[in-house]
């Protein structure tokens, strides 16, 4: 369950650092710091952002029951997740092309898509929660270095292995975390962002992620997913199962906390 954004501490007599963490239950364990990026690149977080990039309303749901609970709600909503055999209640896959081909931005997007969704809903409870891929790479990057001081970079991670694009979009955020003053808290941390954060994007398409979804025929994904790098100018931010744009959330009729939304 989301709670509200609490205002982060003030911590700024230590120096500003970031850590790279992995998998869901990863979320658990850096509660404290003042913000958690989730990243899940090649479906959750890129389906989501899309979504939001659209001008839809993006909704995380923790499980297919929650997700047919939250739609329930909603006018017209577009439920996503992957289909299984013998039926399921969603519209269409987990998947940011077909969310990018649906034009009726009005339709909000319920979206239960594990480990990603997994990771998002685990991380409600700290104080702030981002959603990065490699569309607001750069965006999500900008909006951390200036708004908070501790930082977890958590990747969703595919089958309980670490996988190529999500270590990419995390290295990449935390060198320009790293640019902006900011220092890695581990060697592990520091290991990853020398060692991914000059990779390009489209080498993900190597990696066995990148595999699974060719499997599956989702080609058009993949170029979706690795063809559109920092071309969504802004972070997303996760608050009540929603993800919102700071520019939404500061008109947002319940207050934020005005150091979140502040430009």
């Amino acid at each position: 369950m989301s709670t509200p954004v609490r205002a982060a501490r003030d911590r700024t007599a230590a120096p500003k650092s970031f850590v790279i963490d992995a998998f869901p239950e990863s979320a658990f364990r850096h509660l404290e710091r003042d913000v958690l990026v989730c990243i899940d690149v090649m479906e959750s977080s890129t389906t989501l952002v899309t979504a939001v990039a659209q001008g839809r309303r993006a909704i995380v749901a923790a499980s297919v029951l929650e997700a047919e609970q939250l739609a329930a709600a909603l006018e017209r909503p577009l439920i996503a997740g992957a289909r299984v055999a013998g039926g399921s209640p969603f519209e269409i896959e987990d998947s940011p092309s077909s969310v990018a081909s649906q034009r009726d931005a009005a339709r909000p997007l319920v979206l239960v898509s594990p480990p990603g969704t997994d990771l998002i809903v685990n991380a409600a409870a700290a104080p702030a929660v981002l959603v990065a891929c490699f569309r607001n790479l750069a965006a999500t990057a900008d909006y951390v270095a200036r708004h908070f001081a501790h930082v977890a970079l958590l990747v969703a991670g595919c089958r309980d292995e670490l996988s190529s694009e999500d270590l990419i979009a995390s290295a990449r955020i935390a060198a320009a975390l790293a640019a902006r003053g900011f220092e890695a808290e581990d060697l592990r941390t520091s290991d990853i962002t020398q060692r991914w954060s000059a990779v390009e994007p489209s080498l993900a398409a190597w990696g066995n992620s990148a595999a699974r979804l060719r499997q599956r025929g989702r080609d058009d994904d993949l170029d979706l997913i690795l063809g559109h790098v920092d071309d969504v100018p802004f972070a997303c931010l996760y608050r009540q199962h929603e993800l919102w744009t700071p520019e939404r959330a500061r008109l947002a009729a319940e207050p934020w906390p005005e150091a979140m939304v502040t430009p």
